[in-house]
């Protein structure tokens, strides 16, 4: 009967993960995509991480340029090698399989609490749904994963005792501080986590200088140390944290623009499982008001209030959180224990009939790009009628022009914002304003790229009737994407 039932585990398991694994093959969409790939061919092809904007965009001397330009380098140079061996589709695989090797690793992590599997599936198929939104083929892709494993092996740890599970620690903290910026995430997750454990010997009475908390703490000062071990330094690393997320994403130059940095209520519907999730996680909160689990509530508790400050935040916090979550709800609802097979059994079924729903409405094992978010064909006649020089372009299309048109023309703006202060002009130029006209006339450009409206709220941009009605610009290229305007000859 044993051997029944963990076969039958194994397999609902194996169900669940392809399942998801389907809903996360979609086609590329992120716009910052090309920018990423466009920056790991650089690095690659001149052997060195760029202190100045390779693409010649922007002047990126500025504390917030530099970090862009570097902390995110390993990253950018693994999605890159990934598209140039496997073309998009290989990017497709590769990001799927990192989302669905994070569910993999929560459904782990609820089994080594000792979890039943009703609420082990249960939590593990609720991250899954909250992260679906969450697709984009960037190197945050590597913060899910890195920030997944550390928990791992510290829950590993916390219950075998080995000590090999904890020294790895330090090693992820060092390549996710190198692949991306939420290693920050990571070290602070780790210092709650110690906070706690203290908090917990406080209220057991115990003294503080155990083995365990001194191995713990020696483990958190090496992850800080790891975080610094980058090209920018603890100077860049300590402005960005106090200086540059106050006045730059919370001073709002970005939050009303780019959906990454919104707050999460500001996306709806799209977060509606994401706050599914919170709900859950409130109620489950009585389950760590004790003197063994105090630890997991607080990083659990403190990491929602940071997810509640930014959609960007979301998969970090409801994966490293989950676990957590499903073995309160196990401790509080102890008497719900349903047989594990009948609970198996819907697993499988019900993984199945929507992956069956996924291939119906073809929402899974998707191929290719979605063509319409990118201005394949002006590029495509840019190319062909060999046009280039300055561009002003809409900030959603630059990382696709830079990687489409190196060498060719010279973007206005994109996705990495190294100098946040081109958002001034940009949107005045977008929207004509009269301080807008005279931006435009100032830069000289030689060809205008925009959409035919808005992304989100499909209003058109007032640029287009400007230039239609402007004796020294032409329409050259126009799709459903948008417009393509060049200047008149002389």
């Amino acid at each position: 009967m044993n051997e029944r039932k963990y076969y039958l585990e194994y397999l609902a398991l194996v169900a669940l993960l392809i399942t998801f694994f389907g809903f996360f093959a979609v086609k590329v969409w992120d716009i910052d995509f090309w920018w990423h790939i466009a920056s790991g061919r650089n690095i690659l092809e001149n052997g060195a991480i760029p202190s100045v904007d390779p693409f010649g965009v922007y002047d990126a001397a500025n504390v917030w340029g530099q970090t862009v330009l570097k902390s995110q380098w390993l990253g950018q140079v693994l999605l890159y090698s990934v598209y140039r061996w496997f073309d998009v589709d290989g990017v497709i695989l590769f990001r799927a399989g990192v989302l669905t090797l994070c569910l993999a690793i929560v459904y782990l992590r609820c089994r080594l609490a000792a979890t039943a599997s009703l609420f082990s599936f249960a939590m593990t198929a609720l991250a899954g749904l909250a992260i679906l939104q969450h697709t984009g083929e960037r190197p945050q892709l590597f913060s899910f994963l890195y920030l997944s494993l550390i928990f791992l092996l510290l829950d590993g740890f916390m219950h075998s005792g080995r000590r090999w599970l904890i020294y790895c620690i330090p090693l992820v903290m060092l390549v996710w501080s190198n692949t991306h910026a939420g290693a920050v995430l990571g070290v602070v997750a780790l210092g709650l986590f110690g906070t706690g454990h203290v908090l917990e010997n406080r209220w057991s009475g115990e003294r503080f200088n155990t083995p365990q908390l001194s191995l713990l703490f020696m483990i958190m000062c090496l992850s800080a140390v790891a975080l610094v071990c980058t090209p920018n330094g603890l100077a860049t690393i300590m402005r960005i944290i106090f200086v540059e997320n106050i006045f730059f994403v919370e001073g709002n130059p970005l939050r009303d623009r780019v959906s990454e940095y919104a707050y999460p209520w500001s996306l709806w519907p799209a977060t509606l499982y994401y706050w599914v999730f919170i709900g859950v996680t409130l109620v489950s909160l009585p389950g760590f008001f004790n003197k063994t689990y105090l630890k997991q509530g607080i990083v659990v508790f403190a990491i929602g209030m940071i997810s509640l400050t930014g959609y960007r935040y979301i998969p970090l916090f409801v994966l490293l959180a989950a676990p957590y979550v499903a073995a309160s709800l196990n401790r509080m609802l102890s008497r719900i224990k349903p047989p594990d097979i009948a609970v198996n059994l819907f697993v499988l079924v019900v993984a199945l009939a929507f992956l069956g729903y996924g291939f119906k409405q073809e929402r899974v094992f998707q191929h290719g790009m979605q063509e319409g978010r990118f201005p394949v064909g002006a590029v495509a006649f840019i190319k062909a009628n060999k046009l280039g020089g300055k561009m002003f372009n809409t900030m959603n299309w630059g990382g696709y022009l830079i990687w489409q048109l190196p060498g060719t023309a010279t973007v206005f703006i994109d996705g990495r914002i190294l100098d946040p202060r081109r958002l001034v002009p940009y949107t005045h130029i977008l929207w004509m304003t009269p301080e807008g006209k005279l931006f435009f006339e100032q830069a000289n450009f030689d060809l205008v790229l925009v959409p035919n409206g808005n992304a989100f709220s499909g209003e058109r941009y007032p640029i287009v009737a400007y230039l239609q009605n402007h004796t020294g610009w032409q329409v050259v290229y126009q799709d459903k994407a948008g417009y393509l305007f060049a200047r008149r000859a002389q």
